[in-house]
């Protein structure tokens, strides 16, 4: 993903200001470098974000959203 879709999709679910604190460790991390805008949106459908939220708890919880859907191995249970 890009910085602008990420930057997009945190505007349009409300989390402006997660996006602000988070935007140079997202960068910095490459969070979200093999990520599609699905998982993203995935994710913020899903999980409620509290505002205080640090950045490591964002990415482990991310991370931990990312596995349960593919699975350790890289294939999905899902599809």
């Amino acid at each position: 993903m890009v910085e602008h879709q990420i930057e997009d999709l945190f505007h349009f679910y409300g989390h402006e200001d997660l996006y602000k604190r988070f935007k140079t460790p997202l960068y910095v991390t490459g969070l979200f470098d093999d990520s599609d805008a699905e998982d993203l949106e995935d994710f913020f459908d899903q999980f409620t974000l509290d505002r205080s939220i640090l950045f490591d708890e964002f990415r482990f919880w991310f991370r931990y959203f990312e596995v349960s859907k593919t699975g350790m191995d890289g294939t999905s249970p899902y599809h």
